[in-house]
């Protein structure tokens, strides 16, 4: 892997896309209440209806906002992968990792969602799910190329017959 450093920022496209579709139902929802009773506009706190999208759609924008806060992100940089939040950083150390276990893959659909990462110092593994972040396939390399022979499916660890 070369020595630049590469980030992959946390994907907040469901978010943008649900934002969307909330407030879409909303105002439909609405216009539909306004043309069928022509003499009362509905208030919030009148229609139970208005007030759960209402509140869905300030939910959904809040969690937006939180995760533009927060600003995680990944980044591989040499020997280092680092996790990082506004909140904290978190880094591993390729000196540090027993093993990484890329996948396991889903039965049904062919595609590797996640990457464990077993530390030498936890019993605990360290889990990377792939969706969450930007450019995953990207990411996926990356990490591959990061870990080498740590990887437990690399073509090196594979016992030949």
């Amino acid at each position: 892997m070369d020595q630049a450093k590469h980030i992959y920022p946390a994907r907040l496209d469901f978010l943008y896309q649900s934002i969307a579709v909330y407030a879409t139902t909303l105002v439909v929802y609405l216009v539909i209440r306004s043309i069928a009773e022509w003499d009362m506009f509905p208030t919030l706190w009148q229609d139970p209806i208005l007030l759960l999208l209402s509140v869905i759609t300030l939910l959904s924008v809040g969690a937006l906002l939180y995760h533009l806060f927060m600003q995680r992100r990944i980044e591989i940089d040499g020997d280092i992968l680092e996790f990082t939040s506004r909140a904290r950083s978190r880094t591993i150390h390729r000196s540090d990792i027993a093993s990484i276990q890329i996948g396991p893959r889903s039965r049904r659909v062919h595609r590797i969602r996640s990457v464990h990462i077993r530390l030498k110092s936890q019993r605990r593994l360290v889990r990377i799910r792939l969706a969450n972040f930007q450019h995953r396939r990207k990411l996926l390399e990356d990490i591959r190329a990061w870990a080498g022979p740590l990887t437990a499916n690399h073509p090196s660890r594979v016992p030949t017959a």
